[in-house]
Parts: structure tokens; C-alpha cells; sequence
């Protein structure tokens, strides 16, 4: 169906995908989607970049947030500040 123009363009085949990275960031103890209404958005995926780096602190990820998302800075830092241990990093990439 998708081959052939039948979905709808928000259709995303890699909801699976999707469920199992928010969930690799909760047993990493990140809670960015209690902050960011959308974890797979632009700023959603700078601070996933970032946190697969290892390289930011919660400081310098909250910086990476665009428009809206940029009001809620303070409680970006909080929700960042988790524990990413290098196999969270590896699953991540």
C-alpha cells in the first residue's frame, strides 16, 4: 500500500521502531516525552543525536530546542538528566 500511494503521508510504518527508543529512554531514565509533545520532531531529534554522542550535558541538550519547545527549557534539563550508559548510546545510533 505504501508502495503505491494508499497511506496517508502521516502514516509511519516504524511505529515499533518508535515505541521501542521511547522506551530505551525511560529504562535510561530521560523523560522527554513528558516535556516535548514530540519526541521524533526537529528538536526531538537533536536532542536524540545529542544524547547518542554522550558528549552534551542536560544544559547543552535543552539549548538544542526550536520554537515552542524552547519556553519549556527548564524542564527539558530535569527530563535529560537521566543515566545513558554506552549500550544506550549503541542502541540509540
Amino acid at each position: 500500500m505504501l508502495r503505491h500511494g494508499l497511506l496517508r503521508s502521516s502514516f509511519v510504518p516504524q511505529s515499533a521502531e518508535r515505541n521501542r527508543l521511547r522506551k530505551l529512554l525511560e529504562t535510561a531514565n530521560i523523560k522527554l516525552a513528558s516535556v516535548a509533545c514530540d519526541v521524533f520532531g526537529v528538536s526531538g531529534q537533536l536532542i536524540l543525536e545529542a544524547l547518542a554522542e554522550g558528549k552534551a550535558t542536560p544544559q547543552e541538550m535543552a539549548e538544542l530546542a526550536k520554537r515552542r519547545l524552547r519556553s519549556k527549557i527548564p524542564e527539558l534539563e530535569l527530563a535529560l538528566g537521566g543515566n545513558v550508559e554506552v549500550h544506550h548510546r549503541f542502541l540509540l545510533k
